[in-house]
């Protein structure tokens, strides 16, 4: 009966991984016992030949040299080992052995002597009583009826070759079962990581949540890394929806306030049933109300793109002293009337590489501040430096100041501290400094000012030096 998988599971990675990984093992397997096989044969192969060459070379050396030089020879060429050695025997007519190579390694070969006639020019086998190998000698008659015999040790080739065939036979079902468990061992340790992540996007799905993570397995390999891109991508998807939520929220929240004010200005008029110059000022004050209701939305989207990463910035190198002295030329007007001075100390060689319209908004949110909560007579000074790889910019004022329990405070959407509320505004106008800031890799910073008001500091980083 053929076993047959499911569908399912032939599908699956695991499967593709296990079969691969098995195939290519018992594949690798098969391959190395051929070659184990042949080099078994090539190693018993049939020695004739080589002994052949060896009688005829020590049938030489008798002829002109005598025994004399066999041994010569012989002693030159010794090998204690069996497998390498040749047997190199002399005999007289008496079949009293005259030479003898290395008569330890033939010792337990019975040596006797058949019929002369039997032994020249033919093959002959000599037995060990010891472990039954076979001693194969070639002999030659020499021209004083001495016998010359030359021959190997050598085993069983059609033996060794039947049990060795037998072992790889053996082994061939534990190595394909082996291969198998082990492919499916490490297909399933491999793919840990993917399930993983798998689990995780599944709980994702169900329960909504973005706060579970993937855990790492601390390896460096592609699949850790993988679950890292993963978490990192969870990560920035909830700053993105927390960022959503707290946009959706603070929206809800504020623009009660505004629209309540829209729709009294709205119901009061028709009420009343004013004249046409009435009608008029209702839709201007309604006018002036939605404008400030988009302006906030606006602003919160912003803030909000600014603060997850998906504002849209148009870098490009900015003269930092004639931004300053651009934004600050927009409150000349309003500074004299409430007679303030307006001071900036910039260095015309100061370079970032930033949005321009987005730098703008930051220092003019700084400048209107400043003039904003600064009383009649009193004095702004804007200034900029370098300190290390960063530009400062830095706008000091003497005004009323930022009590040191609410600074922490002023960066968060729509707060307005006890003292601003008697000044117009939206509360948005620092949350959208931190966030631009933020969004060009720089910090901002608030403090007091030793002499009295408020001190922001924005640290922005430097254009390379070309």
């Amino acid at each position: 009966m053929r076993l047959k998988l499911p569908e399912d599971f032939q599908n699956t990675l695991a499967f593709r991984l296990t079969f691969w990984y098995s195939a290519i093992f018992i594949l690798s397997f098969l391959m190395l016992s051929v070659l184990s096989y042949l080099f078994v044969f090539s190693a018993i192969r049939d020695k004739r030949a080589e002994i052949s060459a060896e009688l005829t070379k020590y049938a030489a050396l008798a002829e002109s040299g005598g025994i004399e030089a066999v041994k010569a020879a012989n002693a030159k060429q010794a090998n204690p080992s069996r497998r390498n050695s040749f047997f190199v025997r002399v005999v007289d007519t008496a079949n009293a052995t005259l030479f003898l190579s290395n008569p330890r390694l033939w010792e337990h070969f019975d040596l006797r002597r058949p019929q002369d006639q039997l032994l020249e020019g033919q093959w002959h086998y000599y037995t060990s009583r010891r472990d039954g190998d076979l001693l194969e000698v070639m002999s030659a008659r020499l021209h004083d009826n001495k016998l010359l015999q030359v021959g190997k040790s050598i085993q069983d080739r059609g033996d060794v070759l039947e049990h060795f065939r037998d072992t790889l036979l053996a082994t061939i079902i534990p190595m394909a079962l082996v291969g198998f468990a082990g492919g499916a061992w490490l297909a399933h340790r491999a793919l840990r990581p993917i399930r993983n992540l798998s689990g995780v996007a599944r709980s994702i799905v169900d329960t909504g949540r973005f706060d579970t993570r993937v855990p790492g397995n601390k390896t460096g390999d592609e699949l850790n890394e993988l679950a890292l891109l993963f978490n990192q991508m969870l990560e920035k998807i909830e700053v993105l929806i927390r960022g959503m939520k707290d946009a959706l929220d603070n929206v809800a929240h504020d623009l009660r306030t505004p629209v309540t004010r829209l729709r009294g200005t709205a119901e009061e008029a028709l009420r009343l049933g004013a004249d046409r110059e009435g009608y008029r000022e209702a839709l201007a004050d309604c006018l002036e109300e939605s404008e400030r209701i988009m302006t906030m939305l606006n602003t919160l989207m912003d803030v909000s793109e600014a603060e997850t990463g998906t504002m849209k910035l148009s870098l490009e190198n900015i003269d930092l002293a004639a931004l300053i002295n651009e934004v600050v030329a927009l409150y000349e007007y309003v500074a004299e009337e409430k007679s303030i001075k307006l001071s900036t100390n910039a260095p015309p060689d100061l370079y970032l590489r930033a949005d321009r319209a987005r730098l703008r908004q930051v220092l003019a949110n700084l400048v209107d501040n400043a003039v904003k909560y600064t009383p009649i007579g009193g004095r702004i000074d804007i200034e900029a430096y370098t300190q290390g790889q960063q530009a400062v910019v830095r706008v000091k004022d003497n005004g009323i100041g930022i009590p040191i329990d609410e600074i922490p405070r002023i960066w968060d959407r729509l707060y307005r501290g006890d003292k601003s509320r008697s000044q117009r505004g939206l509360g948005l106008g620092l949350s959208l400094v931190k966030a631009v800031v933020q969004a060009h890799h720089g910090q901002v910073e608030a403090a007091p000012n030793p002499n009295g008001g408020s001190l922001f500091s924005v640290y922005l980083p430097l254009l390379p030096a070309a």
